[in-house]
């Protein structure tokens, strides 16, 4: 079986909210996902930049960037 994108945003997504991928389904469309998943990349990527790379606990990112 192949793994596709949707897949593999779906797993990261559930694994960063604590929550199973039908639970975030029901609750968001793939869109939303998409764009939460590029909200938390994007903020957390900077802000690793601004901190000079310092590693951010999941519970921080959740706290800090969230866009869900």
């Amino acid at each position: 079986m192949m793994i596709t994108e949707d897949n593999k945003l779906l797993d990261y997504l559930s694994k960063f909210y604590g929550i199973s991928i039908d639970e975030l389904t029901q609750k968001y469309t793939m869109s939303q996902l998409e764009d939460a998943y590029n909200e938390i990349e994007h903020k957390t990527k900077y802000q690793k930049h601004l901190d000079n790379k310092k590693e951010f606990p999941t519970e921080y990112v959740i706290k800090e960037f969230s866009p869900l």
